[in-house]
């Protein structure tokens, strides 16, 4: 909140408003749930929640799902949000490839595209790319569901600024620095249009929708072709001064190690992104040593992340202690965030996630014993829930936002 809003008092409509989201977001977070329920946790007299509830009702955001028992009286009658009520378009450009599906207000995946994309030479072609996608998914949608969408999100690599929908490119991405791209989208289509990382869209799906569902303060690392993240703290997503918090694979997991593209010096993205371990693996077969990745023939371009967690899962020596070295370096930036964040869970997601307990079993024994022992007593390490969490989470950027004032419905229809 800027210092100006400090002081800012509430006028009537607005108290309406922020009443009704309320009681909105509480049908969503806690529902099925009864009207008397509700006024007893937003405090707001039972007049108030009726005359809120009739709104919903009426504009088909929330339903009516059954019958609850009652000692004395009538049944009270339970409400759900309606998950079908609104849609929104989610768009993830990962760095060779993009990703585009219809989400429904439950996060459910109502239909998706996915397709090779890139090379990301310049705005130009991220711009006509991104708008190939959503004019596809348009495609597939009824008049009728056009109308019912919010909005669309969009999740990328690299420092982007969410307040200013603009793209602060790394080095790899240079050519995209300041491209406005929520709003070139948002004139083309109409639409509302958010625009964040990906290592923020998969953690915001984490929040809403998967495992860090109705927990206050936890991280998420993402381990892919990079290596990214995102925070939540006090239960909302947690983006920093300059909107570049949870840049996590950028924490120095070493500081005599090889300089990364950020400018830094052993970044962790250097040891555990997937490009790294495969190298890792032909560059240990190129020896001589012995291992099932080479009777299988893996040494050459065709080498791929599952083929080496599967021979580490059979016991191959190589595999396994490239895993090893994976988990000590992945580790150390756990002991990072667990000294300075205090988070109740850190989640790992992408593709190094397929790894489960090859990978968690060894990262959680290293991290017993680097840890302070109030932090390594009390928190969680798991693999994240959601395959598809960063193209829901792109879509939830719009949801989110719903979320925050449902009615009056201000969207712009796609014609």
């Amino acid at each position: 909140m800027a210092m100006g809003d400090t002081y800012r008092g509430i006028n009537h409509r607005a108290v309406k408003l922020r009443n009704r989201a309320t009681v909105f977001r509480i049908v969503r977070d806690v529902g099925p749930i009864a009207r008397v329920d509700l006024a007893r946790q937003t405090g707001l007299n039972a007049a108030t929640v009726t005359n809120i509830v009739d709104e919903l009702l009426a504009a088909h955001l929330v339903e009516e799902t059954g019958q609850g028992k009652s000692r004395v009286g009538r049944r009270p009658i339970f409400l759900e949000v309606n998950p079908t009520a609104r849609l929104t378009l989610g768009l993830d450009l990962a760095r060779d490839s993009i990703t585009g599906a219809i989400v429904d207000l439950a996060g459910r995946v109502v239909e998706r595209f996915a397709e090779p994309a890139g090379p990301w030479l310049d705005g130009g072609v991220v711009l006509s790319t991104v708008e190939e996608m959503v004019g596809r998914l348009l495609a597939v949608l009824p008049a009728s569901d056009r109308r019912a969408l919010l909005g669309i999100g969009i999740g990328a690599p690299g420092r982007v600024s969410f307040s200013s929908g603009r793209y602060l490119a790394p080095p790899a991405y240079g050519a995209w620095d300041g491209l406005a791209l929520r709003q070139e989208v948002a004139a083309r289509f109409g639409l509302p249009t958010f625009f964040d990382n990906n290592g923020n869209t998969s953690t915001l799906a984490e929040l809403w929708f998967g495992a860090g569902q109705g927990i206050a303060n936890f991280a998420l690392i993402t381990v892919g072709t990079g290596v990214g993240g995102g925070l939540v703290v006090d239960g909302d997503l947690y983006r920093g001064a300059h909107d570049l918090a949870g840049e996590l694979g950028h924490m120095s997991v070493n500081l005599a190690g090889p300089r990364c593209a950020c400018g830094n010096y052993g970044c962790l993205e250097m040891y555990v992104a997937v490009p790294r371990i495969l190298a890792a693996v032909r560059a240990a077969l190129t020896t001589g040593e012995p291992s099932l990745l080479r009777a299988e023939g893996h040494a050459a371009g065709a080498l791929t992340l599952d083929d080496v967690i599967s021979a580490a899962g059979a016991g191959d020596a190589l595999a396994g202690r490239i895993l090893a070295d994976v988990s000590r370096h992945l580790a150390a930036a756990l002991v990072n965030l667990l000294h300075a964040f205090d988070p109740e869970l850190i989640l790992i997601g992408r593709d190094l996630a397929r790894a489960g307990s090859l990978l968690l079993a060894p990262v959680r024994q290293e991290v017993q014993q680097r840890a302070m022992a109030m932090l390594r007593e009390h928190f969680r390490l798991e693999v994240a829930a959601l395959p598809d969490a960063p193209v829901i989470g792109a879509a939830t950027l719009a949801v989110r936002e719903f979320f925050q004032a449902p009615l009056p419905d201000r969207r712009k229809i796609v014609a």
